[in-house]
């Protein structure tokens, strides 16, 4: 996953599909995280409402994030 700084654009805001709200209508914004495995580089990605939020849930995923299962369909609400 290559990650690009926003602030090498004119107008750094994300696009719309990077960008939601929760049920409180708080912005919630999507931020790749990255990690190595057998010598790999892998990527994800969760949504935040912040940098800072982003690495808090970062870190409580180091000590609290397990398989919950295979995913075999998403239903939209």
């Amino acid at each position: 996953m290559t990650v690009i700084r926003p602030d090498i654009f004119a107008d750094p805001q994300p696009e719309e599909a990077f960008v939601r709200r929760d049920g409180q209508g708080v912005c919630l914004f999507k931020f790749a995280v990255e990690y190595r495995l057998d010598g790999t580089l892998w990527a994800a990605d969760i949504w935040a409402y912040s940098h800072q939020d982003a690495e808090a849930r970062v870190a409580a995923m180091k000590k609290s994030l397990a398989v919950c299962g295979q995913v075999y369909c998403e239903v939209l609400a």
